[in-house]
């Protein structure tokens, strides 16, 4: 037992001196909850990746990884809709002494619009379930940007790697509800990514270290399950809090790359038809 738990401790002590750069984050899911043509979605939400690094000395940094993500959406028929979203990340992480570097900070922007159509079917008594199925692609932008001290000459140095970013996906989800007051929602993407365009001032071997010499030469493959709650107010329908907790995982690992593997997102839902019409329109929904 003493040496299962020394192995376990090694590994995580060997895990917090890795500092990745991260190429990829995920976004928050766009699932719409429509029952009748005409229904819309326009959402706004905070999105984050909570995350702690340890420098190995017992003090911790926050790695940080804020954004928002904006959706929009629309039943053109009883049977399909449209949907688009644009998401946007700041992220800062740090590197106490990852060869041949002393010590770095590491920031990253990214950018991604996304437009899909799908079909949603409503079912079960008074159509308290919804499944539904969305496809479409994304347009990104990654920038990698990193400023520190190396470790030979304790000089200043600065890396960068910029990138274009092509996404596919296919998202099936099923919904259940309780009229316009609660919904719960367990959604699965799978996403093709591809790396385009990039541009950079790594060194080959910093690309190896770092996971990043690979990035152009496939397409990666993710599966990202997640999670989305959202609550609503009978005295005031077209309008829900809705939050989501969703994971991306590589599939088939023929190489690999480094990407955030959590987002947790909160915001605000509409249905703005709903809303300028009030209450009265609870009676179609129920």
């Amino acid at each position: 037992m003493k040496r299962y738990l020394s192995v376990v401790l090694l590994l995580v002590l060997l895990y917090s001196c890795e500092t990745p750069r991260y190429a990829y984050s995920p976004t928050a899911h766009n699932v719409p909850v429509f029952t009748n043509q005409g229904d819309t979605k326009l959402s706004g939400s905070y999105s984050s990746n909570f995350e702690l690094f340890d420098n190995g000395e017992g003090q911790y940094n926050r790695n940080r990884s804020n954004g928002f993500d904006l959706q929009a959406a629309v039943a053109a028929t009883r049977h399909f809709a449209i949907q688009g979203s644009y998401y946007n990340r700041t992220e800062r992480n740090f590197d106490y002494g990852s060869y041949p570097f002393d010590s770095a900070t590491i920031s990253a922007k990214r950018d991604m619009f996304e437009m899909g159509a799908g079909y949603y079917k409503p079912f079960g008594k008074r159509q308290r379930g919804i499944f539904a199925i969305y496809g479409g692609v994304g347009l990104g932008k990654m920038k990698l940007n990193e400023k520190g001290v190396d470790q030979n000459l304790l000089q200043p140095y600065t890396r960068f790697m910029d990138a274009d970013l092509f996404k596919y996906y296919l998202e099936p989800s099923m919904t259940f509800r309780a009229g316009d007051v609660f919904t719960l929602s367990l959604a699965t993407r799978f996403s093709g990514l591809r790396f385009r365009n990039i541009q950079s001032n790594y060194s080959h071997q910093e690309k190896v270290d770092f996971n990043l010499d690979s990035l152009n030469r496939y397409t990666w493959y993710l599966v990202e399950p997640c999670i989305v709650n959202s609550f609503g107010f009978k005295k005031l329908p077209g309008m829900r809090i809705e939050y989501q907790f969703g994971l991306s995982l590589l599939l088939a690992e023929i190489e690999s790359f480094n990407y955030r593997p959590f987002n947790f997102s909160l915001g605000l839902v509409f249905d703005i038809p709903k809303l300028i019409a009030g209450p009265a329109s609870r009676k179609n929904n129920n």
